[in-house]
């Protein structure tokens, strides 16, 4: 039931009047109200990445593709086209995507040593000295981070094998392809 203010004025006085109420179900004391689960949704997980390892910084990219492993895909390009020349620019295009994933790292990475100097500005200025330590702090981590992806990269240019993991398994998974291919033509004849 609605209660009319004396002191409200008649427009509103109308529009309480087209309202309708409803009471909320009675409910025992002592008894807990009912729990409304929220289910998760397969679109929901797809939103969200999750770093469960590593520093949590953007450099954690550049790792993680890496450490790809790419067998699938090199067994799957197999069965479609097995030329040895197929295989050979498919692996200048995953070399080419870390490249380029150290370039967008390292601009992500100035960008933000960029802003890092601004806040340690503003924070001098300020007189906050624990807040200019903070992000002094970041800021070494920061260009330690690119320092780091510097020297990714002239690996990666010099051939190491530790910059090179996605491209060998990419290649395990082009052969095993082909050996399939190779089996499954034997086995048809």
């Amino acid at each position: 039931m609605l209660f009319k203010n004396l002191f409200n004025s008649s427009t509103e006085n109308a529009k309480a009047d087209s309202l309708t109420t409803t009471n909320p179900p009675a409910q025992a004391i002592g008894t807990e109200a009912p729990k409304t689960e929220k289910t998760e949704d397969a679109n929901d997980k797809r939103n969200y990445i999750t770093i469960a390892w590593g520093t949590g910084y953007p450099i954690d990219v550049i790792y993680d593709f890496i450490h790809k492993n790419f067998e699938e895909d090199g067994y799957r390009d197999a069965m479609v086209n097995g030329d040895g020349t197929y295989r050979e620019a498919k692996e200048k295009i995953i070399t080419n995507d870390l490249k380029m994933l150290f370039r967008r790292v390292s601009l992500r990475y100035q960008d933000d040593l960029r802003m890092i100097d601004v806040q340690i500005a503003r924070a001098r200025e300020s007189f906050i000295t624990s807040s200019v330590m903070m992000l002094e702090a970041k800021k070494k981590t920061f260009e330690e981070h690119i320092a780091e992806i510097s020297k990714m990269a002239r690996l990666l240019d010099e051939g190491d094998p530790k910059m090179t993991t996605m491209i060998e398994t990419y290649r395990r998974g082009f052969f095993k392809g082909i050996a399939a291919s190779t089996q499954n033509m034997f086995n048809n004849h």
